[in-house]
């Protein structure tokens, strides 16, 4: 057997299985804002009922009343439109597992939406989007432009787990060791989760199961109280022990479909178990 094609499948399968949920969950779950509205210098906010925006930052705020209002870029604080009607066909593509068709549409939405909140957004799904599709570069980018327009996001320990993924994938390893070292080291014990699983991808990745195996095991034992990431940890602990041919795979397969059913993770264990 081919070990660096090996590693490589290995890297693909659970980057994948760690990014997918997310994804669709953060797509269909979007919230829509009930009219468009600018928050002005003065932090007060002036609803409307259509809005549009200039190339150079500009807003047109049209209002309740039929008068137009003009924001020059630097005169106020956020501007958002009402739901884009794109998202009803994202949620069904969602739905339907066709992310591949996904990408234009928020291409589309986030360029028709510049400054106007739905940009963000749209960027935030695409670089989770990508993940899955295995297109590690433009999830990065994605991020990064995120991470600039929105430095709070980045501390966000699931977009930094992405990120993180997305930066693997990417073959950029050194960037991903030093963040994987700042989350085990901030305190936070869901970033110390999700760190400690990304290492356990890193170094799957390179060919040290023993070793992966040994990360994912001590986040699922060590951070019990982090349920959001015990589904992961679990379900990869799963597909590290199926790698080295270890007959304990088949509890840890159990495990998933048995304590976190209504994960998606579930439903791979199922497949992983045949």
């Amino acid at each position: 057997m081919n070990v660096n094609k090996c590693n490589r499948g290995f890297l693909h399968r659970t980057t994948r299985l760690c990014t997918y949920t997310g994804a669709a969950l953060f797509l269909v779950a979007s919230p829509a804002q009930p009219a468009p509205y600018v928050i002005n210098s003065a932090g007060k906010q002036v609803t409307g009922s259509a809005i549009q925006s200039a190339e150079d930052g500009t807003i047109r705020l049209t209002t309740l009343n039929g008068q137009t209002l003009t924001f020059r870029s630097g005169t106020y604080r956020q501007a958002f439109a009402d739901k884009p009607k794109e998202m009803a066909q994202i949620k069904t593509l969602v739905k339907q597992k066709n992310l591949l068709a996904v990408v234009p549409i928020l291409l589309g939405v986030k360029e028709k939406y510049r400054f106007l909140g739905w940009d963000h957004r749209a960027c935030l799904m695409l670089a989770r989007v990508y993940l899955p599709l295995k297109q590690y570069e433009n999830s990065a980018r994605e991020y990064e432009e995120l991470f600039a327009a929105q430095p709070k996001l980045e501390k966000s320990p699931k977009e930094r787990a992405n990120y993180m993924q997305a930066l693997l994938g990417s073959g950029r390893t050194s960037e991903v060791a030093t963040m994987i070292d700042e989350d085990i080291a901030s305190g936070s014990r869901e970033a110390a989760a999700r760190a400690q699983i990304v290492r356990g991808d890193m170094k799957a990745a390179s060919g040290q199961h023993e070793e992966a195996l040994l990360d994912y095991l001590r986040t699922a034992i060590l951070f019990r109280a982090q349920t959001s990431v015990l589904p992961e940890a679990t379900y990869k602990t799963a597909v590290a022990l199926k790698t080295l041919n270890d007959p304990r795979a088949a509890e840890y397969f159990q495990k998933t479909i048995d304590e976190f059913p209504k994960s998606e993770f579930a439903e791979l264990a199922k497949k992983g178990a045949q």
